[in-house]
């Protein structure tokens, strides 16, 4: 197991979903950022909408096991965990 894909794959992990809702909320609902998370964002409905930000963490994952790159898929796997401890944390709080 290479450490550095195992890094690149947490640091990919972590970042992709932050992404996916930058971009869902830039093109698909044409709202500024700000906007939506004044209105939308609340500490109550923050784990649902990190929860499926986490779904293109799915797809990563599943192309880096068909192309063989398992220490990225672990790494990912690493970070998706690590958004599970941070939801299951807003969640009870």
């Amino acid at each position: 197991m290479r450490s550095k894909d195992l890094w690149k794959g947490v640091f990919v992990g972590l970042v992709a979903p932050v992404v996916a809702f930058a971009v869902y909320v830039l093109f698909y609902r044409d709202q500024s950022i700000d906007y939506f998370l004044n209105k939308y964002v609340s500490i109550s409905n923050l784990p649902s909408i990190i929860s499926l930000s986490l779904l293109i963490n799915l797809l990563i994952f599943f192309m880096n096991i068909q192309t063989n790159r398992d220490s990225q898929a672990k790494g990912i796997l690493m970070s998706t965990i690590i958004y599970g401890f941070l939801i299951v944390i807003l969640k009870f709080v």
